[in-house]
C-alpha cells in the first residue's frame, strides 16, 4: 500500500502545476456519451486518435473548451459535416468555437481528431519493455488525461456512457474499460472494442496494449450473478498470476456484502498487469503492478469508493483513498486471523503518530501534497475504524451502504459533508465535531491515565493533551479495560473536557487497566498507579511558568522526576543520590525545554505521582 501511496504522489507531483493552472471549465453541458478511437505505435508510441462526443446542452452554447497537451496536434474538427474553428493555446485549452449558438436542452455532437508523440515525463501515457515485451498503459489520476485524449479534467461531469477502439499489431492484446465487444482483424493489425454503460469519470478512461495472457476467475455475488474477473497478465507472471487472483472472489464477496453489491456487475471486474510497482483503480478493470493479497482488495474497493461515488474536489479524496485502505485491513477484519487485523491496526497508528500535525483532508492541494501516505491513506483508515468504534457496527456499516445506495451520490460524486450525512443519519448522533477535529484537524490526542482501587470504588483521572493545535479537543469515548484475576470489565469513558474524572464501583480487584486493547482508537496513553492521593502530596508553582519551577514537598519525600512531551518522550530527568525528604523546596531549571505542554512524573518511595506543567 505505502508503494502505491508512493508512486501515486511522485506522478501528482508531475502533474501538480497543471492542476493550479488554467483548465477547462464545466461549462454549460453535460457529456453523454464519447466513443474513442486510438491506434498508439508499439514501437515509437506515436499515437493518432479521435473522439467523438455527444452532449446536452443547459444553456445557450456558442464554445466548448476540452484540455489536451499541446504535444498532440489537432489536424480537424467537425459538427456534423462542418468543420469548426479551435484555437488550441500554450496552456493546453483546446478552445472550439461553433458557427452558430447551439441551443439549451439540445442534443449535440462533435468530433475531435488528433495525433503526435503524447509526453512521457508522467506515467499518463507510457511506453515500456517488460520481459514479455512492449506495454504502452495510461494512468491519469488526477490531471493526466488531457495527455493523451481531448477531454475535461473535472470533478463534475462524468461521462455516461463509453466506448473504447484501439488497434494494434495483431500480436498484442488490448484491455480497458467495461465489456469486450469484438476483435476485428484487417492484414497485420486488429481493433479492440471495449464497452462501457456506467457513468465514468474521466481519470478513470484508461486502456493498455501489450503481449498479454488472458484468463478469468469467477465470483458468485450475493446477486446471484457469476461476475467475470478478467485477468491481463505478462506471459512471464502468469503461473504467479494464477496462483494469486482467485483471491479476488472472498474480497469482492466481502465487499459486495459489506457495501452493497458490485457497482458493475452488469459488465465484469478485472486486472491488466502494467510496470508501475502499485495499482491504478481504473473502472472495471484495475491495472496492477502485481497480484499481492493487499494490492487486489485496495484497487478492487476503489470500484465502490472512488468509482461508483468519486470525490467531488481533490482535496476531499481521502473519500477515495481512506476508504480504501480502510478496505484491506477489513480484508484482515473478516478474512486473516485476528492478530494480523490488530497488528495491521498498531503499525499504522504507530506511523500516523510519528509526526504531529497531518489532516485527512487535503485542504491546500497546492501546497501539501494528495496521496500522503501517512495522512490520506493511513490516517483516513484509522480516522473510519474510529468512527466505527464511536457509532457502532451496525450503524457504521448501514451508514456504508445508505451511502452507495444515495441516488444523487451513486454513478456520481461525494463531498465529506455527504458522508457525514449518512454517519449521523444511522447513528443519530451530531458527529460536526469529529468530523472537524479528525478529518480536517491535524494530529492525535495522548492520554495520561491516573487510577487507584479503594474498596470496591475504582476512581479514574484522564487528562488529554493535542499533538496540533487545531483541535481543542477530541471527545472521541475511550475504551479502557479494567482486568481482574477471574474477571474483566471494559468501560466506555465520554470525554467532554480536557480532565475527565470517573468513579466506578466494581466486585474484583483490579490487576491492571488496559488503555484501547483492540486498537479502536487514534491517540497514546500513558498510564500511572496508583492514582494521586487526593491529599496534597506535592505542591507545584507557578504553573504555568517560563523557566523556573518551584515544588514543595508538602507530604511525601523524592526520589527523583522525570518530564515528558505529550507524545509521551522523556526530555528532562534527574534521580537524587539522597532521599529528598517531605517538607524540602526544590527548584527545577526548565530553561532548555521549549515552549509547551508537559507531564511532570515525581518519582516517590510510594510510586509515581503526576502532574501536567505549562511553559510559556
Amino acid at each position: 500500500m505505502e508503494s502505491i501511496a508512493k508512486g501515486e504522489i511522485a506522478h501528482y507531483y508531475k502533474l501538480r502545476n497543471y492542476g493550479n493552472a488554467k483548465r477547462a471549465s464545466g461549462e454549460n453541458i453535460d457529456i453523454v456519451y464519447a466513443s474513442l478511437y486510438l491506434k498508439p505505435n508499439m514501437k515509437t508510441a506515436y499515437l493518432n486518435g479521435n473522439v467523438n462526443y455527444y452532449f446536452k446542452t443547459s444553456a445557450p452554447v456558442s464554445q466548448l473548451h476540452f484540455d489536451l497537451r499541446t504535444e498532440l496536434n489537432v489536424d480537424s474538427i467537425l459538427h456534423g459535416a462542418k468543420k469548426l474553428f479551435y484555437v488550441h493555446d500554450a496552456s493546453h485549452v483546446l478552445t472550439i468555437t461553433f458557427t452558430q449558438v447551439v441551443p439549451a436542452f439540445t442534443l449535440d455532437s462533435i468530433r475531435i481528431f488528433y495525433q503526435g508523440s503524447p509526453d512521457q515525463s508522467t506515467r499518463a501515457f507510457a511506453r515500456n519493455v517488460t520481459a514479455s515485451g512492449q506495454i504502452i498503459a495510461t494512468l491519469s489520476e488526477p490531471y493526466g488525461a488531457h495527455y493523451w485524449w481531448p477531454c475535461r479534467e473535472n470533478l463534475s461531469d462524468k461521462i455516461d456512457s463509453l466506448d473504447v477502439r484501439v488497434t494494434v499489431d495483431t500480436m498484442y492484446k488490448v484491455a480497458s474499460n467495461g465489456l469486450l465487444q469484438s476483435i476485428i482483424t484487417a492484414d497485420t493489425v486488429h481493433t479492440y472494442h471495449w464497452k462501457h454503460r456506467y457513468p465514468i469519470a474521466t481519470y478513470l478512461v484508461a486502456f493498455s496494449a501489450s503481449r498479454y495472457s488472458v484468463y478469468s476467475d469467477y465470483a458468485l455475488l450475493k446477486s446471484g450473478k457469476q461476475l467475470e474477473i478478467l485477468n491481463y497478465v505478462f506471459p512471464y507472471a502468469e503461473a504467479d498470476a494464477r496462483s494469486k487472483t482467485p483471491a479476488t472472489i472472498p474480497i469482492i464477496k466481502l465487499y459486495d456484502s459489506l457495501f452493497g453489491a458490485y457497482p458493475f456487475e452488469k459488465e465484469k471486474y478485472g486486472h491488466a498487469q502494467f510496470t508501475v510497482g502499485g495499482g491504478m483503480e481504473h473502472q472495471t478493470m484495475s491495472f496492477v503492478g502485481n497480484f499481492s493479497f493487499d494490492l487486489i482488495a485496495h484497487e478492487l474497493a476503489h470500484q465502490w469508493f472512488g468509482d461508483k461515488i468519486t470525490c467531488h474536489t481533490w482535496p476531499d479524496l481521502w473519500l477515495n483513498e481512506s476508504f480504501a485502505t480502510y478496505c484491506n485491513l477489513l480484508c484482515y477484519d473478516f478474512l486473516k486471523p485476528h492478530n494480523e487485523w490488530i497488528n495491521f491496526l498498531k503499525a499504522f497508528k504507530s506511523d500516523v503518530m510519528s509526526q504531529t500535525g497531518g489532516s485527512v483532508r487535503a485542504v491546500d492541494t497546492s501546497a501539501g501534497p494528495l496521496f500522503e501516505y501517512r495522512t490520506t491513506y493511513q490516517k483516513g483508515a484509522m480516522v473510519l475504524n474510529q468512527l466505527r468504534w464511536l457509532i457502532g457496527d451496525k450503524a457504521f456499516f448501514e451508514a456504508l451502504k445508505n451511502y452507495m445506495a444515495a441516488p444523487q451520490l451513486g454513478y456520481a460524486f461525494a463531498k465529506s459533508a455527504d458522508l457525514q450525512f449518512y454517519m449521523e443519519q444511522a447513528s443519530g448522533m451530531n458527529l460536526t465535531d469529529y468530523f472537524n477535529d479528525c478529518i480536517v484537524g491535524e494530529g492525535y490526542p495522548t492520554h495520561y491515565i491516573n487510577w487507584k482501587q479503594e474498596g470496591r470504588k475504582v476512581s479514574i483521572d484522564i487528562t488529554q493533551y493535542q499533538s496540533h493545535p487545531s483541535v481543542e479537543l477530541y471527545n472521541t469515548p475511550l475504551p479502557i479495560l479494567l482486568k481482574g484475576v477471574y474477571k474483566d470489565t471494559m468501560l466506555r469513558i465520554p470525554i467532554n473536557k480536557a480532565i475527565e474524572s470517573i468513579e466506578i464501583n466494581l466486585s474484583f480487584i483490579v490487576k491492571e487497566l488496559v488503555f484501547d486493547p483492540d486498537e479502536w482508537i487514534l491517540g497514546k496513553s500513558v498510564i500511572h498507579f496508583p492514582k494521586n492521593n487526593s491529599a496534597k502530596l506535592i505542591n507545584v508553582y507557578p504553573n504555568p511558568t517560563h523557566n523556573e519551577l518551584t515544588i514543595s514537598l508538602d507530604n511525601s519525600d523524592l526520589i527523583g522526576w522525570d518530564i515528558f512531551e505529550f507524545t509521551g518522550k522523556k526530555v528532562l530527568s534527574k534521580k537524587y543520590e539522597q532521599l529528598i525528604q517531605k517538607g524540602s523546596i526544590e527548584t527545577l531549571d526548565l530553561s532548555l525545554l521549549a515552549r509547551g505542554h508537559y507531564v511532570l512524573n515525581f518519582n516517590t518511595p510510594t510510586g509515581i505521582l503526576t502532574t501536567p506543567i505549562v511553559l510559556y
